[in-house]
């Protein structure tokens, strides 16, 4: 079972994960050439014209874009969640109810293969394929960036792991939720809609004190490289939070498919 979804989300892993990389590559190949004094004046300048809560909201108030480095701490870690959360949701909203919505629920179900091994193997291929693409990502990444001048493995290395936690949220989440669905493309619209909300919630929240708490619900929170560039730890309460999100929507997946009737 975990071989045949493995070779099916195999094309859907090697396309998000050389998609996202090509991204970091090109920027990290013409960065250096595009900074130079002029240049710096002119984003110091930008800076400054900027509102200090839109700075905020992209850590441009802490850190500085003159390095690809510094780069990668603001925008580029847009990039990193934004995607990967994309891929997390919408595998964890298609992996287990594709075989419902494409009709080949009735081939498994013609194997000796109970539910709990179908909603395992679709489990731990979600877990698998989701490490692959963050640590495929993180190598890449530490290649490029190791010529930065301002760079600080320890803190890269943090900023680059903890997205994982917010991508088990969102496969995890959407896993569960799709049990309640039949088709797919709903699932997917749902999952989609979910890292996009979440996204802008913490983006909102982040521009006043009077709508933090627009911030502190939003799961990419729980994975924010602000908490990481100000501290330079993980902050273990959250960590400890999505831990048991996870274990929730793993409890409700097993509990809501193994009572699901299939028409």
């Amino acid at each position: 079972m975990f071989k045949r979804e493995f070779k099916i989300n195999f094309k859907s892993l090697l396309l998000w994960t050389v998609i996202l990389l090509a991204i970091y590559i090109l920027i990290f190949a013409i960065y250096p050439s595009l900074i130079n004094e002029e240049t710096k004046e002119s984003l110091n300048l930008m800076m400054e014209s900027m509102p200090q809560e839109m700075l905020s909201a992209f850590n441009m108030d802490i850190v500085g874009i003159e390095s690809a480095f510094g780069w990668f701490k603001t925008e580029g870690y847009v990039f990193l969640t934004l995607i990967g959360g994309l891929y997390a949701a919408i595998l964890g909203s298609t992996i287990l109810l594709k075989e419902e919505s494409d009709k080949t629920i009735e081939f498994l179900y013609a194997k000796p293969v109970s539910r709990v091994q179908i909603v395992t193997s679709k489990i731990l291929c979600g877990i698998i394929n989701i490490f692959i693409f963050t640590l495929i990502i993180t190598i890449g990444n530490l290649i490029g960036l190791s010529q930065s001048e301002d760079f600080e493995l320890k803190q890269y290395l943090m900023i680059s792991i903890i997205p994982i936690l917010l991508y088990y949220m969102l496969f995890f989440i959407c896993l569960f939720i799709s049990t309640f669905l039949k088709k797919t493309k709903k699932a997917m619209t749902l999952g989609i809609g979910i890292v996009f909300l979440s996204y802008f919630m913490q983006i909102i929240g982040s521009m006043g004190e009077s709508i933090e708490w627009l911030k502190n619900i939003s799961l990419f929170e729980f994975a924010s490289s602000r908490y990481i560039v100000l501290n330079n730890h993980i902050n273990m309460t959250y960590v400890w939070i999505g831990i048991a999100i996870i274990f929730l929507c793993i409890f409700g997946t097993y509990y809501r498919y193994e009572h699901k009737e299939f028409k």
